[in-house]
């Protein structure tokens, strides 16, 4: 029988990092909230500026163009962070792989194996899509070809359909979720690998992802609540009033630099919680990945990450 890999380990893997590595965790998230300040720092005026174009009801050409280079904008800057929470998860998967030895670059990293977790992940989601895609056109035709006959029998038809896509997606993306650890793993392109090891592990990865979406929300729920509550309180407690006509950035302007600090406060639980998120993204797959090579009878040819020692030393310390 094929060995499994330890559900307590997975789980518990984040929890360790965040132990072992609360700096790191904070570091990580940091760099991805900075990026989102400089993205909101040059969204504002420009935000500003389409805000009074649309109370004033004029100029719609001015409002669209402003439209349009804050989309090309936006679009620019989510490349950017795509880029770095790919470097923060593959941080977090080298600190998770390598429990007992620190480092001082945090084990933020730009190079091959970046390109390896870039390029399954990209692969991955594209097939992924374009199966489902399939099955939902599929789905159409087959809707379309009943309902002419039998609304009622097309409806029924509908909605277990749409269970099976749903049951199928769910099993596909279970099936390759191990392929970016594995690729990371054995420093190669592992979609082979990665899919033989979800083979007969879809229970254990299904109850996995799981728990980890159950803690992703409780996450983000007590951070926006605690961030919520900084910048109310400050709001109202500076005693501010949104000015009653706004005609560009120049009327909002006093009131964000009255909140600058209030949203810098802000970056210490957001810097916490998405460090903490990557670890959640990171750690769970790559120890069960690492478990599930350790228990290949004949291990593939390649070599497992430099310097990480069993496992199962992630529980010691």
């Amino acid at each position: 029988m094929k060995p499994g890999f330890s559900f307590n380990d997975a789980i518990g893997a984040p929890f360790v990092l965040l132990r072992r590595r609360p700096l790191y965790l904070f570091v990580w998230g940091l760099i991805m909230m900075a990026l989102v300040a400089a993205m909101y720092s040059l969204l504002i005026p420009a935000m500003g500026s389409m805000i009074g174009a649309a109370d004033r009801q004029e100029a719609f050409d001015i409002y669209m163009l402003e439209a349009v280079r804050l989309q090309a904008a936006l679009n620019g800057m989510n490349l950017v962070m795509y880029l770095i929470m790919l470097l923060t998860w593959t941080a977090a998967a080298r600190a998770t792989l390598s429990p007992g030895r620190g480092d001082r670059f945090l084990f933020l990293r730009l190079g091959m194996d970046e390109v390896r977790v870039a390029v399954t992940v990209v692969a991955v989601f594209v097939a992924w899509y374009i199966a489902l895609l399939v099955l939902i056109l599929i789905g159409v035709g087959i809707i379309a070809a009943l309902w002419s006959s039998s609304e009622a029998t097309a409806i029924v038809v509908l909605v277990l359909y749409g269970l099976l896509v749903l049951a199928l997606s769910i099993w596909g993306w279970l099936r390759v979720s191990l392929i970016a650890p594995a690729s990371l793993i054995l420093k190669r392109f592992a979609f082979v690998e990665g899919w033989a090891l979800a083979r007969g592990q879809m229970w254990k990865l299904f109850g996995l992802n799981l728990v980890v979406w159950l803690i992703y929300m409780v996450s983000l729920i007590l951070m926006y609540a605690l961030a919520g509550a900084i910048l109310v309180g400050s709001f109202f407690g500076q005693g501010l009033e949104w000015p009653a006509q706004v005609e560009g950035y120049a009327d909002v302007q006093p009131l964000v630099q009255a909140m600058i600090v209030p949203a810098l406060a802000t970056l210490i639980p957001f810097s916490i919680v998405f460090g903490w998120i990557m670890a959640l993204y990171a750690a769970p797959g790559v120890v069960a990945a690492r478990q599930l090579l350790d228990g290949v009878p004949t291990p593939p040819v390649g070599p497992i990450v430099e310097d990480a020692p069993p496992i199962d030393t992630l529980q010691s310390s």
